[in-house]
């Protein structure tokens, strides 16, 4: 799990380092962690640096806000899964409409740290499907597909890295895929939720690009769906 953190206090950091080496031991996952006490290095950093997470104080020193520094990354196409972390929840609205998976408030508790870890979809045990591409089976993480589409006889699997093409029907894949955050937005398109920048009312905006349709005959039933899976615990 690489994982950013930024945040002027520099206790805070030294206090949120064994509490994500733990968790990360017990859940047997990998981690690799890199510290920022400064906003603006922490955005150079993340300019060159794949991140799955990143941790975020939203009142930093000389003025800057960790909404601000997120907003200029989220506008270049970042994705990464977002915690904002702060003392006050002043800017709860702003942190949500930056696509934060969670909110944390000072001083921070390790159950609430796994909770938030959790609404990110990382603490997940490595899970994989195999699939025929034709040329070779291939072994591909639920959690790194971004979206399944059919399009002809063939099901194109998007995850972030590339694309793979499987002969096979959705529904067979959907089978296979039976973790909570996949939902079907319309026939022949099948989403993963972690994934979703943006909704309205005609379709998913995905983290890769992807417009998702959803359908319009039960399109409420599919957007309460995803509003159903965002409130879980």
């Amino acid at each position: 799990m690489r994982v950013v953190a930024c945040d002027d206090e520099v206790l805070w950091l030294e206090n949120l380092t064994p509490m994500l080496q733990e968790l990360c031991k017990r859940y047997d996952l990998p981690l690799e962690l890199k510290l920022f006490t400064d906003g603006e290095q922490c955005y150079e950093y993340l300019l060159h640096n794949d991140a799955q997470l990143v941790i975020m104080d939203i009142f930093l020193a000389h003025g800057t806000t960790g909404v601000e520094l997120v907003r200029r990354l989220r506008k270049q196409g970042f994705g990464f899964k977002l915690v904002f972390l702060t003392t006050s929840n002043e800017f709860a609205n702003e942190s949500y409409e930056l696509a934060a998976s969670y909110y944390l408030l000072k001083p921070l508790q390790s159950e609430q740290l796994e909770k938030a870890l959790r609404c990110c979809g990382l603490l997940d045990r490595e899970e994989y499907i195999v699939l025929d591409t034709g040329d070779a089976p291939v072994r591909i993480r639920p959690k790194d597909i971004v979206v399944v589409e059919v399009q002809d006889k063939y099901c194109f699997i998007h995850t972030l890295a590339q694309t793979y093409k499987v002969y096979s029907s959705i529904n067979k894949i959907s089978e296979k895929l039976t973790q909570k955050y996949f939902l079907m937005t319309y026939r022949g398109v099948l989403i993963n939720m972690q994934h979703v920048k943006h909704m309205d009312n005609k379709f998913f905006l995905m983290s890769n690009g992807f417009k998702a349709p959803i359908r319009v005959r039960d399109g409420a039933a599919v957007r309460g769906a995803y509003m159903d899976w965002l409130m879980e615990d």
